[in-house]
């Protein structure tokens, strides 16, 4: 399930009609971004229902739309702070280790 653009538009606090200069499909297209970075970064499916990768990509979202940047002169960090924090609990764990038996 996408994130829907009616939690973006509040999260950014723009109202129904406003969108702070940002056109409505390009808030489309970074809720879409920042949904599959959440799915390739925690190696599960987005869903908008689970909390903690809602939050996240709200945080992603509001990110891409006050930077267009990857980084900027203020801040040499590429990702909002927290992003990492709210999905390393959802991500997968690899390794590398495999016990003898699965090795063959």
């Amino acid at each position: 399930m996408p994130l829907p653009i009616a939690l973006v538009r509040a999260h950014l606090n723009l109202s129904e009609d406003e969108f702070g200069g940002v056109a409505p499909e390009l808030l489309t297209h970074y809720a879409n971004v920042a949904a599959m970075w959440v799915a390739a970064y925690t190696g599960q499916p987005f869903t908008s229902d689970n909390a903690l990768m809602a939050q996240a990509a709200l945080l992603l979202v509001a990110h891409q739309c006050e930077s267009r940047e990857a980084i900027t002169f203020a801040s040499t960090y590429q990702l909002p702070f927290g992003v990492h924090d709210l999905l390393s609990p959802l991500k997968e764990r690899v390794t590398g280790y495999r016990r003898e038996a699965e090795a063959e």
